[in-house]
């Protein structure tokens, strides 16, 4: 792309919409405007400690550094959804507990029978004085 290493890129922001306006393809502007690009949100919720658990959440957009905000927990369960998908993995622990102790067994037993196969024993290489293809050419 050596005709985009000289070109000029002239980038506006419009202050009332806070969107970015420029010369160039739809393609790096909708990258940076709110309603047209994926925005990815990220919830991580700490152990509880001193009484409440903190959150932090994070919003972004791919490639570039996230915004990061504290919360905590009575404060994202106000939301209905994020109460239910809260209370739904709560729920659901024990059984993902289960599955995931019966692939811990699986795959120690998997690995247990691997090491268990003797190796077949190779023949002893034999020496013989016939000469080798080397030796032909020196």
């Amino acid at each position: 792309m050596p005709e985009l290493e000289n070109a000029e890129l002239n980038v506006e922001i419009d202050d009332e919409n806070n969107d970015l306006k420029s010369d160039r393809p739809n393609s790096q502007t909708q990258t940076y405007n709110f309603d047209t690009t994926t925005i990815i949100i990220g919830l991580q919720i700490l152990p509880e400690a001193k009484g409440s658990r903190q959150v932090l959440i994070t919003a972004g957009i791919k490639g570039e550094p996230p915004i990061v905000v504290n919360a905590t927990l009575s404060e994202i369960t106000q939301s209905t959804i994020i109460a239910q998908a809260l209370e739904q993995l709560k729920q659901a622990l024990p059984q993902i507990a289960q599955a995931a102790a019966k692939r811990a067994i699986t795959s120690k037993t998997f690995n247990t029978i691997k090491a268990k196969i003797p190796l077949p024993e190779l023949p002893a290489p034999t020496t013989t004085n016939q000469s080798s293809q080397l030796s032909l050419f020196t």
